[in-house]
C-alpha cells in the first residue's frame, strides 16, 4: 500500500505540472522564464562508514553535475525500482560545485534508481538510471563536507562596502511593486489594505510582506513577518516597523504587547514589533504622523492594524517611531515587496522551501487618495522566481507562491536527514 500510494503521489504530481505548463492557469502555473531544460550528469557514487546510519547500513553520496542552473533552484525527484517516490529540497554542493544527494541506505541493497531535477519554473531533466549497488563498493572514513546553498548561490544578497545595510544579512527579494510618486506635500496617512488567504504560517525562514519608501531621506518600512524574533526566540507573525540611521532609544515607542529592537546588522536602525493573530478577513495596515510636542523638529509616525472581521473594525496599534522634520513627507518611490529572510540554514537556503501563501493587495492611499497609477511589477536580478505577481483592475496586485509544491511535499520521505 505504501508503494501504491508512492506511485499514486508521483502521477498526480506530474499530471498537475503538466496541466498548469500546457493550461497556462494564471493561480497554479510554473512561472516559467528560460524555455530551457537542465541537462545533469551522474558522476559519482560514493560510501561513508557513518555510526549515525546505524548497524547494516551506509551513507550514500551521489555526486550530480547539474548545467545552466543554480542548484537553489532545484528539486531532486527520485524513483526506486519498487516505484517509491523520494522528492528532496537540495541543502548543499560541494567544492566543485556539485549537487550532492546523500542519504542511508541497506548496505547489502541492490537497486536501480532513476533522478530527475526540477527548476521552479517547471524544467525538468531527463531521467538518469544508476544502480547502486553498496555492498560491491569499499566505504570511506569521513562524510563529504558541503557548502550550503546560502554560501554558492547567486540569489544571495550579501554586504559589501558599498552596500552597508545589508551588513551580515541573508535574503532574496522576490518581487518589487513599484508606484510612483510626485506629491511633495505633507504625509498624514498612509493604508494599505489587504486579505491573506490562507494566513501565512510562522516559519523559521520567515517572510516579509512590507511597504518600503523614505520619510524625509530616511529609509522605513513597515509590514508583516511570519516569524518575528527576539533575542533568538521566535515570537510568531507579527507587524514591524523599522527606520534607519539611528539607535536612540529615544526614537521608538513600543505598546504593551509588543517590543523592539535597536541594532546594527543592517546598517544602524531602530524597530518596533508586535505579534498578531491574523485570519483570513479584510485587514489593513495604517501609518499616521502626528507632531512631537517636546521637539517641533522632530515628528512621530504610528502603525497600526486594521482588522475588519465579521463587519467589525477592531484598531491594533504596534508602535511609533520619531522621524527628523518638522512634517512627514514621502522623498522615495513607494516599492511593496516580498522577501524571504534569514536563510542562512543550509536545510532551508532552497527557493523550494518559501512556504505557501496568497496575498491580495488593494493599491495604496496616501492621505486618503488611491494611488491611481498603475504599479511597476519588478523581478530582481537572478531572483528566483518563485512568487507570481498578477496586477488587479483596482491597481492593486495579488502576490502568491508560484508552483505545486509546497514546504512540507519537499521533505524526504524515509524522514533521513544528512549529518549537520
Amino acid at each position: 500500500m505504501q508503494r501504491f500510494r508512492g506511485l499514486l503521489r508521483e502521477l498526480v504530481f506530474l499530471a498537475a505540472i503538466g496541466w498548469a505548463v500546457l493550461a497556462g492557469d494564471p493561480a497554479w502555473a510554473l512561472d516559467a522564464r528560460s524555455g530551457r531544460a537542465p541537462a545533469a550528469s551522474l558522476e559519482q557514487v560514493r560510501l561513508v562508514e557513518h555510526p549515525p546510519c546505524g548497524p547494516d547500513r551506509v551513507w550514500i553520496e551521489e555526486f550530480f553535475r547539474v548545467e545552466g542552473f543554480d542548484p537553489a533552484d532545484l528539486l531532486l525527484v527520485r524513483t526506486s525500482a519498487l516505484r517509491e517516490v523520494t522528492r528532496a529540497a537540495l541543502s548543499g554542493v560541494d567544492s566543485q560545485g556539485r549537487v550532492v544527494y546523500a542519504h542511508c541506505g541497506p548496505r547489502a541493497s541492490q537497486e536501480r534508481v532513476e533522478t530527475r531535477f526540477l527548476t521552479v519554473q517547471g524544467e525538468s531533466t531527463p531521467a538518469l538510471t544508476h544502480p547502486l549497488i553498496p555492498a560491491e563498493q569499499k566505504a570511506d572514513a569521513k562524510v563529504t563536507p558541503l557548502l550550503g546553498l546560502h554560501q554558492v548561490t547567486r540569489y544571495m544578497q550579501f554586504a559589501d562596502q558599498s552596500n552597508p545595510e545589508k551588513k551580515g544579512t541573508c535574503c532574496w527579494h522576490h518581487v518589487y511593486v513599484q508606484y510612483p510618486w510626485q506629491g511633495s506635500g505633507e504625509i498624514s496617512e498612509i493604508t494599505l489594505p489587504m486579505r491573506f488567504d490562507p494566513v501565512p504560517k510562522p516559519e523559521s525562514h520567515h517572510l516579509y510582506y512590507f511597504f518600503y519608501s523614505a520619510i524625509n531621506d530616511i529609509k522605513f518600512y513597515f509590514g508583516l513577518q511570519t516569524n518575528l524574533k527576539l533575542r533568538g526566540k521566535d515570537h510568531g507573525v507579527g507587524a514591524i516597523f523599522s527606520r534607519w540611521v539611528t539607535q536612540d532609544p529615544k526614537d521608538l515607542q513600543a505598546v504593551e504587547g509588543g517590543f523592539h529592537e535597536i541594532g546594527d546588522y543592517e546598517g544602524q536602525f531602530v524597530s518596533v514589533r508586535k505579534p498578531l493573530a491574523l485570519e483570513s478577513a479584510p485587514m489593513a495596515l495604517r501609518l499616521t504622523s502626528r507632531a512631537d510636542p517636546a521637539d517641533a523638529s522632530h515628528v512621530w509616525l504610528e502603525l497600526a492594524v486594521i482588522h475588519q472581521s465579521d463587519g467589525a473594525k477592531r484598531i491594533e496599534k504596534i508602535g511609533a517611531l520619531r522621524f527628523p522634520g518638522s512634517a512627514a513627507r514621502l522623498t522615495k518611490k513607494v516599492k511593496i515587496a516580498v522577501e524571504s529572510y534569514s536563510l542562512r540554514s543550509v536545510s532551508k537556503a532552497s527557493a523550494w522551501r518559501v512556504p505557501f501563501f496568497d496575498w491580495s493587495i488593494e493599491a495604496p492611499r496616501i492621505n486618503g487618495k488611491t494611488l491611481t497609477q498603475k504599479p511597476e511589477v519588478i523581478f530582481p536580478e537572478r531572483a528566483p522566481r518563485v512568487v507570481r505577481a498578477t496586477p488587479r483592475p483596482d491597481g492593486g496586485v495579488r502576490l502568491r507562491r508560484s508552483g505545486l509544491i509546497d514546504l512540507d511535499a519537499t521533505e524526504p520521505e524515509s524522514g533521513e536527514r544528512p549529518p549537520g
